[in-house]
């Protein structure tokens, strides 16, 4: 199968690793997308990890922490304990074999600080830029929502701040912080490179939602993401017991694009009356 549809492990918060990837496996993705805080906090093991995502065949990206940090921080004892979590986020993509390390941009600490900030990030993309390639890991930048504070939200803010290492890393697309697919589109074609998709819908102003509740036809949009040949990551947060919230959206995926998951529709639901 050439298409590539991960789930956000933050979908199955607090799950006991093997749990989490037998529910993985059964709803159909062919990867997950590891939160560091996750299996930082978790307590998680790398070497089961391993095990489990060979017996699963299951591919791997990590999310770097980035809940309470800035890497554009006017604090410079935050600045520096953000680029550290980076690093270990990056030490962590290593020793699980991912294909990238997803990061979070820097945000103001306040509106009148907008060029400190910028080049307050900068240097920390720089150092992030130099650890990545001393471990041979690639590093993903995510575009970000337009909310107040985020500043690099857009392909031409995100190459000012990625400076001279903008064609060493690789960037995220996040289609809840875009306004229309047109300018998904114009993402694609501007940013130097891009290694994924993350995947939920908005409700206006509400990020993450449903994929099939919202302001995007993901019906119309999935096929025409898959085109591109990079992989797809379900995104958003579950720690119910029941997971439906990711069942209802893995479901969903095998009911449109049915060719890029391994698992059927009716087989994924099946699972919550077991």
């Amino acid at each position: 199968m050439g298409q590539k549809v991960y789930v956000a492990s933050s979908l199955l918060w607090g799950t006991p690793l093997d749990e989490l990837m037998q529910t993985v496996h059964e709803c159909g993705f062919s990867g997950v997308e590891m939160w560091a805080q996750q299996f930082f906090d978790c307590g998680y093991d790398a070497a089961e990890y391993r095990r489990l995502a060979d017996h699963y065949k299951l591919g791997t990206t990590v999310h770097s922490v980035s809940w309470d940090l800035n890497l554009s921080s006017v604090n410079a004892a935050i600045r520096e304990t953000s680029v550290g979590q980076v690093r270990s986020s990056i030490e962590l993509c290593k020793c699980l074999g991912g294909e990238d390390v997803t990061v979070h941009p820097g945000h103001l600490t306040l509106d009148c600080f907008r060029e400190m900030s910028l080049g307050l990030l900068q240097d920390s993309f720089r150092q992030i830029a130099e650890f990545s390639q001393k471990k041979d890991v690639r590093v993903s930048l995510e575009v970000m929502e337009k909310i107040r504070k985020e500043f690099v939200t857009d392909a031409a803010a995100m190459k000012l701040a990625a400076g001279k290492y903008a064609e060493v890393f690789t960037y995220t697309i996040d289609v809840a912080h875009c306004d229309s697919t047109v300018e998904i589109d114009e993402l694609v074609s501007a940013l130097p490179s891009f290694s994924k998709f993350h995947i939920s819908n908005r409700k206006g102003p509400q990020y993450h939602t449903s994929l099939d509740d919202g302001d995007f036809d993901f019906r119309w949009l999935l096929p025409r993401l898959l085109k591109t040949g990079k992989t797809l990551v379900l995104e958003g947060y579950d720690d119910s017991p029941g997971r439906l919230k990711l069942r209802h959206n893995a479901a969903y995926l095998a009911s449109v694009i049915p060719e890029a998951m391994t698992a059927a529709a009716e087989d994924i639901t099946g699972h919550d009356k077991e």
